[in-house]
């Protein structure tokens, strides 16, 4: 016997999130109640985020969190939000800088435009700007650039583009959250109809051109209950990226395409494990 099924129906099951994940609503309520908690804590201590503009568009900027108000951080990490390069936004998710400003870093989450308005070249071209904008602000003496879905996308390929104007370097670590770098996979889904993407700019912008050797330390981190082709983003990441035979994939128990950055922001232990091989 034979069960016959279609691409179009494995990868809508991968990708489209909803389908796999119940509590979808209930997990970015989770991640808006954090960042809740987040901005009343500054609040009681009467400290907020500098917002920093690096474009003349509305999405086109970033907050920057402050481990010790009037002083420079420990170090950098930037953080990019996922939404499939066409939805959410920064404030669903600066809940993540909250990690890195108890150890003693300061924290910038980046917005940047979405898509179909702009085609992807542009929100790289977000990425580097942001960064460029930070280069011109402060100088840490060491940075991290983190991202989740599509951001882990955005940072790799922004972080690489933006190494020619000095706004990012081989010494800046990456950790990428369940990323989407195969672009290909989701051409099979209402998704590529959202993003109005043709097959010249997923050609463009997935691993299989333009991925290069990256000198930095790079992990990956990705939920143990998400769907195989998510797990398989981040080893044929680490694959195209030239990091084959490295153990820098953490498959993070219990945890789903959502939960998986909730987890690494509540979870001290599995925090600090992602980040002791980036030098933290």
């Amino acid at each position: 016997m034979i069960q016959h099924d279609s691409a179009q129906r494995y990868f809508t099951h991968a990708y489209m999130l909803r389908e796999t994940i119940p509590d979808f609503l209930v997990e970015v309520e989770r991640w808006e109640s954090l960042g809740r908690t987040l901005d009343d804590s500054l609040a009681k201590n009467n400290r907020s985020a500098e917002t920093l503009s690096y474009g003349e568009h509305p999405r086109q900027d970033m907050q920057l969190y402050r481990a010790t108000a009037g002083k420079t951080g420990k170090g950098l990490a930037v953080f990019i939000h996922g939404g499939f390069w066409r939805m959410m936004d920064r404030a669903q998710s600066h809940f993540m800088a909250q990690p890195y400003l108890e150890r003693g870093w300061d924290c910038a989450v980046i917005e940047y435009r979405l898509m179909p308005e702009f085609r992807l070249s542009e929100l790289v071209d977000d990425t580097v700007c942001a960064l460029q904008k930070l280069q011109q602000h402060d100088t840490w003496p060491k940075r991290l650039l983190s991202g989740h879905s599509a951001g882990a996308h955005l940072a790799w390929h922004g972080g690489l583009a933006a190494r020619d104007s000095g706004a990012s370097s081989a010494d800046d670590a990456l950790l990428l959250i369940s990323p989407v770098f195969d672009i290909f996979a989701v051409q099979s889904t209402p998704i590529i109809g959202e993003l109005d993407m043709q097959s010249q700019e997923t050609a463009q912008w997935s691993c299989y051109h333009g991925f290069t050797t990256a000198e930095q330390p790079v992990q990956f981190a990705v939920g143990a209950s998400e769907t195989e082709d998510f797990k398989r983003q981040a080893y044929i990441g680490s694959q195209m990226m030239g990091r084959g035979d490295q153990n820098n994939i953490a498959l993070v128990n219990g945890c789903n395409h959502l939960s998986v950055v909730t987890q690494i922001a509540a979870d001290s232990k599995l925090f600090d494990a992602l980040h002791k091989p980036l030098g933290f």
